[in-house]
């Protein structure tokens, strides 16, 4: 996607210091979602990548004063922003459900990027150092904070994060699963995906071997989740990179895949992970509660689809339980045929950055997290939580920058 310019046809013009305090404030919204606890504000649990949106809002309207000029991926959450609102009021007047402001609510959590994307054409490329050095400091406190969840000490930094009356604290304190930072272990192990995935991308461009240990560290924490679905999307979308775009020997590749393949199997057994094995077991045998959950809300999903396949049913949180641990289930039952047609071509545009970035980190990181988000979508949200979506905002940003916005208008 390029730019698209209103007023003079030149490129944003800001310091170099603003630019450093604008890409700055963007990394610490959008990495402080995965890193920092929720607040409770009003009853409702929000995170600090939505309470920054509107500062960040502010910035850019101050810099539109000189150069009013946008990227058009901004225009992405917004749609999906739109969506919600179209599908929820569809779904007022026809009857599916009863008038309900949290339904419009919903539109937050996709358009409270945008301001984060507006603000694009105003990060110069010399501020990718601060991208780089905010996932590097997010990864050593989620580190810090899984190794205490591993060693059983520091409790109470649990609590914070997943609050006391969470279902999973109990798993935590007793050390069958941990969650790192996440509100619950499939999301703490996508966040320790995201990190394994960027430690990797790392070595794939550099080729130092200290990468490859801060990402089996992450590797490591993503198993100790006991996150299936996490482990699993993480592997293939580790081994369809290192087989199709890593430059090798292809051989010993292969033979670097079956060997990796087979240490994460012994990992597994050695460390115990029943909860890992036994689901994978009983899926096998149709006895897995909790995927026959995912599937039973698959099939309501598809059921609802059939009543409204336009528009869907909207968020509809007066009539539907508002917890669905399917992203693609939500995406049906809620937004129809909208929906699934917005989300492919989000999909969609994120691939493509990523290939056309595929030479830099910055783009083999979003590439296998985005191929890693579309398994993930099966059991768990990634564009619909409260914490996952910063990551694809972060990558997102990360290779329009690296694809050298700041390169003089034909």
């Amino acid at each position: 996607m390029a730019e698209v310019i209103f007023g003079a046809k030149t490129r944003a013009q800001t310091s170099p210091v603003a630019r450093v305090f604008i890409s700055s404030l963007v990394c610490f919204g959008l990495m402080s979602s995965i890193v920092f606890p929720s607040i409770p504000l009003g009853g409702v649990d929000v995170y600090l990548v939505t309470l920054l949106s509107p500062i960040i809002f502010v910035v850019v309207l101050m810099c539109w004063v000189k150069s009013p000029i946008f990227h058009c991926s901004s225009l992405l959450p917004i749609t999906l922003g739109l969506m919600v609102c179209l599908s929820s009021v569809f779904s007022w007047i026809y009857g599916f459900s009863s008038v309900n402001y949290r339904d419009i609510l919903e539109a937050v959590k996709y358009t409270q990027f945008a301001p984060y994307l507006l603000v694009l054409p105003f990060i110069s490329l010399a501020a990718m150092n601060v991208f780089h050095r905010s996932i590097v400091a997010s990864s050593f406190l989620v580190g810090v904070i899984g190794f205490c969840q591993v060693l059983g000490f520091a409790n109470s930094i649990s609590y914070i994060y997943l609050g006391a009356d969470s279902s999973h604290i109990d798993s935590v304190i007793s050390g069958l699963r941990i969650t790192l930072t996440g509100s619950d272990p499939n999301v703490g192990g996508v966040i320790a995906s995201f990190f394994a995935i960027y430690f990797f991308s790392l070595y794939a461009e550099k080729r130092k071997l200290r990468f490859v240990f801060f990402a089996t560290i992450f590797i490591f924490f993503c198993a100790m989740t006991q996150s299936r679905t996490a482990l699993i999307a993480l592997l293939l979308g580790l081994g369809f990179y290192y087989i199709f775009f890593f430059k090798g020997v292809f051989v010993l590749k292969w033979l670097a895949l079956v060997f990796s393949g087979f240490f994460v199997i012994f990992l597994i057994f050695y460390l115990d992970l029943y909860y890992i094995y036994l689901g994978i077991q009983y899926a096998l045998d149709g006895q897995n509660n909790s995927l026959n959950v995912r599937f039973e809300n698959l099939y309501l999903a598809i059921q609802r689809f059939y009543e409204s396949p336009i528009f869907g049913m909207g968020p509809a949180k007066s009539e539907f339980d508002t917890t669905i641990d399917s992203e693609y289930a939500l995406i049906i039952q809620r937004y129809g045929l909208i929906g699934i047609i917005v989300f492919f071509f989000y999909v969609l545009y994120l691939f493509r950055l990523s290939l056309r970035n595929i030479k830099s980190h910055w783009g083999v990181c979003l590439f296998i997290f985005n191929f890693m988000s579309i398994l993930v979508m099966m059991t768990n949200n990634v564009f619909s939580g409260y914490q996952l979506m910063s990551l694809v905002i972060f990558l997102n940003m990360a290779c329009v920058i690296n694809e050298k916005m700041e390169k003089p208008l034909n």
